[in-house]
């Protein structure tokens, strides 16, 4: 019976041992070295850069078509550069996010950015139709 004591209390040890190296590695695998960070930060800034430059184009060509235009397409237009307004307001807040990420946040952070680009690209793709009309 103290034999079996014993057992059990050396693999209980020895769980416990394994589970605190378990989660050992998953911080470590959760974190990037601060040079892949850095890089993976950079990257995405840059896309989300290039997003808001291409909205500020589109804002640009809608408010030239706007001195141009009838009252009824100067209204169409009027929307139109709002909800261009609205995407760039998230792609800034976007940008704004990943700029102060940090190491530990960057996992979250990246979806979150990666999310809001690709929702804002799609809307572009939406709203660029009724540019071209």
């Amino acid at each position: 019976m103290l034999t079996y004591g014993l057992l059990t209390l050396t693999s209980c040890s020895v769980n416990t041992s394994d589970k605190d190296n378990n989660t050992d590695e998953n911080v470590k695998t959760a974190t990037l070295n601060d040079d892949q960070f850095e890089e993976d930060r950079t990257e995405v800034a840059e896309d989300l850069r290039e997003l808001r430059e291409d909205i500020s184009q589109r804002i640009q060509r809608v408010g030239d078509r706007m001195e141009n235009a009838n009252e009824e397409a100067r209204q169409d237009l009027s929307e139109l550069n709002e909800q261009l307004l609205d995407e760039r307001e998230r792609v800034d807040e976007a940008l704004e996010r990943v700029e102060s990420s940090t190491n530990s946040t960057w996992s979250d952070v990246r979806e979150g950015a990666r999310n809001t680009f690709q929702d804002v690209k799609r809307e572009l793709g939406e709203l660029g139709d009724r540019l071209s009309d």
